[in-house]
């Protein structure tokens, strides 16, 4: 089981300090979740934070993940199961 976290902001100004400590703090919460990684993705406008629980590829799985330019941000959680 993971979790995740996150934060639409509306105005134009940057996100402060306080509120990334707060968004933390969200993220924390959700540790039960996932105890064994937690990532984070802030800009301008949006914040995303992922709690894992490592059962599959236990060494690759760190998120958000990221396209090779940084222009595109995702958090996800999926399992395949193949019979």
């Amino acid at each position: 089981m993971c979790g995740f976290v996150g934060c639409v902001h509306d105005r134009i100004a940057e996100i402060t300090g306080e509120e990334k400590q707060t968004f933390k703090e969200m993220n924390d919460m959700i540790t039960h979740r996932g105890p064994d990684d937690e990532g984070y993705y802030t800009d301008d406008h949006v914040q995303f934070g992922f709690r894992r629980l490592s059962i599959i590829d236990v060494e690759n799985g760190h998120q958000p993940l990221t396209y090779e330019n940084e222009r595109y941000w995702i958090i996800l959680t999926e399992k395949f199961i193949i019979m």
